[in-house]
């Protein structure tokens, strides 16, 4: 299909750009829970994807001809990918538990990885499959699911929970195979206005289950929660576009095991959520995970020596002291 299993090298601009997607993904979990305290799921993610499709489409407006021939596929892509995938992690989180969540997150990487590799052709290599194994553990060390008692496991959010995993997949998947040659401004506009068309008819899930707004109120926690979900749902996914414009889903895939720990990390410090032990030792399988992903195990390894070497004091005849 074109693409190759090499990557381009990662430059700077793309690590950093990778980060500010990840931070702006990690985000949306505490924002979500501050939507919720006076909006449904699906409400919260109509006044997402309005700031962001009409964000979007003005800053794109110029950019929308490059797309010519793509708008349909796009748009069904941001329907599905987007808007949907939206709408099941609201209720999903709304519903399940935070461990299980987390769990099942996890599996979002490995998920865009096997899309890239099945779609688009993108064949991780050794490091990459390695990273997404051990940022997997990372990701279940995090979750708390070998130290904390969940309760038990609905049976429905965890299935809601699998199919964002699933339409995730195919957006990054579909984007880095029909976005090829339209500018990146046009495909992250088209598949928001795509996702907005979604979200529309799906508040009716939030009529049939109470309401659309919750409490009595507005809360001013819960519009601040609505904006920064639009524009992070702007700029993260703006950069997913440009990023996979020519690197590889696995390598993208890799770099989202950072979400969940970044989103814990800030619900904690906006939502009052609690730290624990366990995070700090999952982050720190996470980043090794990303530095055999960015760097190599060979890297990872003469890394190793240098720090060993350098600990060990060594005399003036080149003997050990």
């Amino acid at each position: 299909m074109g693409f190759t299993s090499a990557a381009a090298p990662a430059t700077t601009g793309v690590r950093l750009a990778l980060f500010t997607m990840v931070f702006f993904f990690g985000g949306s979990l505490p924002a979500y829970k501050l939507a919720g305290e006076s909006f449904g799921p699906a409400t919260a993610n109509l006044g997402r994807f309005v700031i962001a499709a009409i964000v979007m489409a003005i800053v794109a407006r110029r950019h929308f001809a490059s797309a010519r021939g793509r708008w349909r596929r796009l748009f069904a892509v941001g329907v599905v990918g987007l808007g949907l995938m939206a709408v099941l992690i609201g209720i999903g989180v709304d519903e399940g538990s935070a461990t299980i969540a987390s769990i099942i997150a996890g599996l979002e990487p490995i998920g865009v990885a096997i899309a890239g590799l099945l779609l688009v052709g993108d064949r991780p290599n050794r490091d990459r499959v390695l990273a997404l194994v051990l940022g997997f553990t990372g990701a279940v060390i995090a979750s708390g699911v070998f130290t904390q008692t969940t309760g038990p496991s609905p049976v429905v959010p965890m299935i809601v929970l699998f199919g964002m995993v699933v339409t995730f997949s195919l957006y990054t998947a579909f984007v880095r195979r029909y976005g090829q040659g339209v500018h990146p401004l046009a495909v992250s506009a088209i598949t928001q206005i795509g996702a907005l068309a979604f979200v529309v008819p799906a508040c009716l899930l939030d009529l049939a289950n109470g309401g659309m707004l919750r409490g009595e109120g507005v809360t001013a926690k819960a519009w601040l929660g609505v904006g920064y979900l639009g524009v992070g749902s702007a700029v993260a996914y703006l950069l997913l576009v440009v990023v996979l414009a020519d690197q590889p889903a696995n390598r993208v895939a890799v770099a989202l095991y950072l979400t969940p720990l970044i989103g814990v990390l800030l619900s904690w410090l906006v939502a009052d959520e609690d730290l624990h032990l366990r995070h700090a030792i999952g982050a720190a399988v996470v980043l090794v995970a990303i530095w055999i992903s960015e760097r190599g195990l060979d890297s990872l390894r003469r890394s190793s020596r240098r720090s060993v070497a350098s600990s060990v004091p060594i005399g003036g005849d080149g003997s050990l002291r």
